[in-house]
């Protein structure tokens, strides 16, 4: 039985530690899907709660100046108006 995109999605987060643009690399997914990511990522967390783990994100974080999101999609720091963020990163542990 072939497994769905989400269960593919799980098994890469348990090895490593990724950004939605490289899950979307990994799987030979358009990056356009990247937004789809996001929303995936959303249902990984609830599935996985009741398997009595946790989909962690290490924060998206400027560049420039060092501060730190609270949400996963970030383009523009509000403290120093950079574009230089780097993005989110997800793992289930």
């Amino acid at each position: 039985m072939e497994k769905t995109l989400l269960e593919v999605i799980i098994d890469l987060l348990e090895k490593e530690t990724l950004t939605a643009k490289e899950i979307c690399y990994k799987l030979g997914l358009e990056p356009e899907r990247e937004r789809e990511i996001y929303s995936i990522l959303d249902r990984i967390a609830k599935i996985v709660r009741r398997k009595g783990k946790r989909l962690m994100m290490i924060p998206p974080k400027c560049k420039n100046c060092g501060f730190e999101f609270s949400k996963p999609k970030a383009t523009r720091c509000p403290k120093c108006k950079s574009e230089r963020v780097e993005p989110a990163r997800f793992t289930i542990r």
